[in-house]
């Protein structure tokens, strides 16, 4: 089983959102919108990642539906078909898009923004 830790991502201007990345080769470009990406290894813009577009309010329980349902993602690269049946097993609030690393921050954990579980340590 591959492993697809959540990262955040943004598009520089606008929400910081959680995501996994599924394939990071950038060879994956979705022609239509909304719609599957498709593999253009010759053009392809992006890598293929799975995206939280639920509502705001529940995005606590993004990264745990990432993980869940990108554990059970095909191998990369997967076919249009296998992409397909994916996408229609996905939970709502979760969609396959293409994304240039570009716009992958880090961990999801570290985002900016985020709560710290710890107080962070005092100058001395």
């Amino acid at each position: 089983m591959t492993r697809h830790p959540v990262q955040a991502a943004c598009y520089g201007i606008g929400a910081i959102y959680p995501i996994a990345i599924l394939d990071p080769v950038h060879r994956w470009h979705r022609p239509v919108h909304p719609g599957l990406p498709e593999q253009h290894p010759d053009y392809g813009t992006g890598m293929l990642v799975l995206r939280w577009t639920g509502p705001p309010g529940e995005d606590i329980h993004a990264p745990a539906l990432l993980e869940a349902a990108a554990a059970r993602a095909p191998a990369a690269p997967p076919t249009g078909a296998e992409l397909e049946a994916f996408q229609t097993s996905l939970p709502p609030g979760l969609r396959l898009i293409d994304l240039p690393d570009k716009y992958v921050i880090g961990p999801w954990a570290q985002r900016p923004g985020a709560t710290r579980s710890t107080p962070p340590p005092h100058a001395a």
